[in-house]
């Protein structure tokens, strides 16, 4: 069984977006519970978390937007916009989720745990350098990108299986090939970017790969776009480390999206994205949660994932018998980035 380490705390609890908001804390009250009932919590690391530095979070936001999130503190309500508040909690759950994430991914590094998984709270992949977007304040797994990217590491690859696009994620890295951003979301659809056009500039063009796909897609679907798409890509990128925007709204049931994925599906991605990282990194592996709404689901979910990265399951990978719903989504991709990466 292997040793996966977590990040919880507390402080992540605090943080609220006010009353009836779908980013609401009883989302890792249900993990939490979980953990606890299910026994899983006795056999996982539970890491003590840290806070990010100002260095850490300056690495990829600007020094102004840090100072408007820092300026929340102890203050009651902040509008960002509509759907992004802060609270006198905000700012330190923020940085706390930053720097818990990198403490878990300097254990990786260092050899102490297998794998790792951060639940912080707010979540991070909608947060651009200068703005607070999506329930986003500071971009988490952007933030450990950066921290590789300064230990050294030249090849950070960033899968996103959040229903939603990682906007902020894209806009961070667009012109950084040292950070190979791949996407598959619901598109058209909040918060409006990620299609097929948005593929990078300058040196990052082609670092940047958006599958933007129609709703109603499940499990083998994406599979089968992930073994047609990204493995082809990995192969020629040879990441070093491996992230994952862990989001798990593209749940058949979350009420912010409009997939077909179940709990099984997250558990043969979260197998695909291990097997690639045993295969090019030395198993260099860290994943963070981002969406995920409906409560019940986001913690059965959560558990199977923990399971898969244990190795207490080991679920197949199914591909699709006939995919010729796909052959638009494929034809369009392949079209697009066989200028960058060969295809088969």
């Amino acid at each position: 069984m292997k040793k996966i380490g977590i990040v919880k705390d507390e402080l992540f609890l605090k943080h609220t977006n006010g009353p009836q908001h779908p980013e609401c804390p009883e989302r890792l009250d249900s993990i939490n519970t979980m953990l606890e009932t299910s026994g899983l919590i006795s056999k996982l690391e539970v890491l003590e978390p840290v806070d990010a530095t100002e260095e850490q979070i300056l690495r990829i936001h600007t020094e102004s937007y840090f100072e408007t999130v820092k300026n929340t503190k102890g203050v009651e309500v902040h509008n960002f916009d509509p759907d992004t508040s802060s609270n006198p909690f905000t700012f330190e759950a923020a940085m706390r989720g930053s720097g818990g994430f990198i403490s878990s991914i300097d254990k990786v590094l260092n050899g102490d745990i297998k794998y790792s998984f951060a639940f912080p709270r707010p979540p991070g992949h909608h947060a651009e350098a200068d703005r607070a977007m999506g329930f986003c304040f500071f971009n988490h797994v952007a933030v450990a990108a950066a921290h590789l990217l300064s230990k050294g590491i030249d090849r950070v690859l960033i899968i996103d299986w959040d229903v939603h696009h990682g906007n902020g994620t894209q806009h961070i890295f667009y012109d950084n090939p040292n950070v190979l951003f791949f996407s598959i979301h619901q598109f058209p659809f909040y918060p409006g970017t990620g299609s097929l056009d948005e593929y990078g500039k300058d040196v990052g063009e082609g670092f940047n790969v958006n599958v933007p796909v129609p709703p109603m897609l499940g499990n083998s679907d994406y599979n089968k776009l992930f073994q047609l798409i990204l493995t082809p890509v990995i192969e020629q990128y040879k990441p070093q480390y491996i992230l994952i925007s862990a989001g798990f709204d593209a749940y058949i049931v979350d009420p912010m999206g409009n997939m077909q994925i179940t709990e099984s599906g997250f558990a043969q991605l979260t197998r695909y994205v291990m097997n690639a990282a045993e295969k090019h990194c030395g198993g260099k592996l860290s994943l963070v949660l981002e969406g995920g709404y409906n409560i019940p689901g986001l913690s059965s979910i959560t558990k199977l994932v923990i399971e898969e990265l244990m190795d207490i399951d080991n679920t197949e990978i199914i591909l699709p018998e006939d995919f010729r719903n796909l052959e638009f989504i494929i034809e369009g991709v392949l079209g697009t980035y066989s200028k960058f990466w060969k295809f088969s």
